[in-house]
């Protein structure tokens, strides 16, 4: 989206960009592509897709298009064929919208939202849903006992008044939950996104998407396209909490690249390892998909050059180092991806590095003691929503930050790397 950005005032000189319904369809033979807003009616997105003959592309909002592009209050685009156009649109191509999107309904204003385990991490998502507006209803635990200690673990963050329950199907058919937010152990997400999809729920998911340590590559990899398509004939969204696909919007629109994109992509993530003797290979799929996830956001027109791939997977420390291709007119792209679960200090190292600008990523206690994201930038510190509450706060309105392709493609880089780190 940074390289969209900065071909903005290109396009404007050169008089490619069309404004106003009236006028965009007097030219919409002539049109590129059309480029709505997040904040758009539900209805003026359908039209659009009805009137356009061309791509249309969902992304910014009004107030964006205002900074960028300098039109007040507008929420719809039209851009001229032309290499400019070609060019832009390279960056908005996960964006597009199509008549199959259009068919997943709406959410609810105050959407039912179940938690499978909510012990964990998945306590912080009950808050933050809580905090988005949406009622958590329930939560689903492993067994009577475990139930009771974790109601008496939400009830001392937020006003919980939901059930808890130890069986799955018995949830769903009672509370008809509208989302269902699952922060259950790897081995079980599969199993649980199946119900939850079958059962006609949007799903977000805790990162790995499907992993399990027993099974083949290529099982999971059937498990995860089994879940995408699943959801695509529930009519569901179906996305991924892989944070840092967040951070890295944030990170980049703090400091473009520039017009030939990013040069040189560098992730590092350590996080305490409590001397628990995880090993390398559980660090790697534990921490390496929120940094694979950035690198997606960064460049995703990318594609791993396998053959230049180095790991080094050594005690609870799990490295790789790869080129990846972006076409013949672009330069390779260099990434390095460092992870760790360590017993000494530091414990805590969350830093993003593009084309040298290093990005130091903390939680720090904003208003009322609820956490923010705060980004140490070559520009100064810069605050923003948790990466969480944000994934959350876009699901709630309908857009997946990481969605179930894209979360596809995460695994089959992560445990593409690991088979390899195993050689």
């Amino acid at each position: 989206m940074q390289t969209f950005e900065r071909l903005a005032p290109f396009m404007l000189r050169s008089r490619i960009v069309e404004v106003g319904r009236q006028r965009l369809l007097q030219v919409r033979k002539q049109l590129a592509y059309v480029l709505i807003t997040d904040d758009i009616s539900e209805n003026s997105r359908k039209k659009a897709l009805q009137l356009f003959p061309c791509p249309v592309f969902q992304c910014f909002s009004s107030g964006d298009l205002e900074r960028i592009f300098g039109y007040h209050g507008t929420r719809l685009l039209g851009f001229r064929r032309s290499p400019l156009s070609n060019k832009a649109m390279q960056e908005l191509k996960m964006y597009r919208v199509t008549e199959k999107q259009l068919q997943t309904p709406v959410l609810a204003e105050h959407p039912r939202v179940a938690i499978l385990g909510a012990s964990g991490i998945g306590r912080h998502h009950a808050n933050w849903w809580r905090l988005e507006g949406g009622e958590v209803c329930a939560f689903l635990g492993s067994s009577p006992e475990s139930v009771q200690a974790t109601t008496e673990k939400l009830q001392k963050i937020f006003p919980f008044s939901g059930r808890g329950y130890w069986d799955l199907d018995e949830l769903l058919e009672k509370e008809n939950p509208d989302i269902v937010d699952i922060c259950l152990p790897p081995e079980l997400h599969y199993h649980a996104c199946c119900k939850a999809l079958a059962a006609g729920c949007h799903v977000l998911c805790e990162k790995p998407f499907v992993y399990d340590a027993s099974l083949p590559v290529e099982e999971l990899l059937s498990q995860a396209r089994q879940l995408v398509t699943l959801a695509e004939e529930k009519k569901c969204l179906l996305g991924v909490c892989t944070q840092y696909a967040v951070a890295a919007k944030f990170c980049l629109q703090t400091c473009p690249p520039s017009l030939a994109g990013v040069q040189h992509y560098f992730g590092q993530l350590v996080s305490p390892g409590a001397n628990r003797a995880r090993g390398a290979q559980q660090t790697w799929i534990d921490l390496a998909p929120h940094l694979l996830a950035a690198l997606q956001v960064a460049a995703p027109d990318a594609m791993p050059d396998w053959q230049t791939l180095k790991t080094d997977f050594t005690g609870q420390q799990a490295d790789a180092e790869f080129l990846c291709r972006r076409g013949a007119e672009k330069t390779p792209l260099a990434v390095r991806i460092k992870t760790l679960h360590a017993d000494e200090a530091p414990f805590h190292i969350r830093e993003l590095t593009f084309d040298g600008n290093a990005f130091a990523i903390a939680g720090k206690a904003g208003p009322e003691g609820i956490f923010q994201l705060e980004i140490t930038t070559p520009k100064g510190a810069t605050r923003h929503p948790d990466m969480l509450r944000q994934l959350i706060r876009s699901f709630k309105i309908g857009k997946v930050e990481v969605n179930g392709s894209q979360a596809v493609q995460n695994m089959e880089w992560l445990l593409y790397i690991l088979g390899q780190a195993g050689r």
